[in-house]
């Protein structure tokens, strides 16, 4: 994966009424068996049959397939489910098949009975699978609209030099430009971008910039899951520029606002 197919990758909601073929499920069931997460906490795929198992989403249109992912609560299993669940809708778009994230606007008690949810469990998302059709429905076309999907918050405003005070304007970013702006394009629920990142001498720390109502027991804390894809997308791009390092979690203690919570670290191996 690179930060070409993330660039390229975009949400669909509109499908072919089209079997996707027998090749490319066979690697997407591979792929979900093997992929993994910097903070090791197992995420459970099932791939889904629309009417089998009788689920659905009044935003979807032409899907038979659905890809439901779960966990057991624990410590960074919403990240960990962002991260692993962003890589699966990556290797999927590389296949030419379509995805989109899906957590308030699902049958969610038809899709938790499907996948026999069990009571120490979370199901954050589920993503239909299949082909894109040619053209986007208007229902599809206007929600694109309505949440202004296409539209991401300035660099300056989202990543910082040193703390908080000081925005890093993208050409001082020198090599973590590229990773930070994959960052600034992943996809969040409803578009809130709540990732924030502040770059020093030896680490990137990343920060979750809460808006209420976005965490229940339900579903955890979506926007906790949106920063495990933005890390997903930064170590992509950081391995692409040659970049090896890890995750931690260790709080260098810089001064924030009130709604805004540290999560994890990037540091480079010397």
């Amino acid at each position: 994966m690179t930060s070409e197919t993330i660039r390229e990758r975009k949400s669909v909601r509109t499908y072919q009424e089209k079997a996707i073929d027998g090749e490319s499920m066979s690697q997407i069931r591979t792929f979900l068996t093997e992929v993994s997460n910097p903070f090791g906490v197992p995420i459970r795929f099932d791939i889904l049959d629309a009417k089998r198992d009788k689920v659905s989403s009044p935003v979807i249109l032409g899907a038979d397939t659905y890809v439901a992912g779960s966990y057991k609560r624990q410590e960074n299993a919403e990240l960990a489910f962002g991260y692993s669940f962003e890589k699966f809708v990556l290797y999927a778009s590389e296949l030419g098949l379509g995805t989109v994230w899906l957590a308030a606007t699902i049958d969610r008690k038809a899709f938790e009975k499907a996948v026999k949810l069990q009571p120490d469990e979370v199901m954050p998302a589920v993503s239909p699978l299949g082909y894109a059709a040619e053209k986007r429905s208007v229902r599809e076309s206007l929600m694109r609209k309505g949440m202004k999907s296409d539209a991401r918050n300035p660099f300056e405003s989202l990543f910082y030099q040193g703390d908080f005070e000081h925005p890093l304007r993208r050409e001082e970013a020198g090599k973590w430009e590229k990773p930070l702006e994959m960052v600034r394009l992943a996809p969040s629920a409803t578009n809130k971008q709540p990732w924030r990142a502040v770059v020093d001498a030896d680490a990137v720390h990343f920060y979750e910039v809460k808006t209420r109502g976005y965490a229940n027991e339900t579903t955890g804390d979506v926007q906790k899951v949106d920063l495990g894809i933005a890390l997903c997308h930064f170590e992509i791009a950081a391995n692409e520029e040659g970049i090896t390092g890890c995750f931690v979690r260790k709080d260098p203690q810089l001064v924030t606002a009130e709604n805004t919570e540290y999560i994890a670290s990037y540091r480079p191996e010397v």
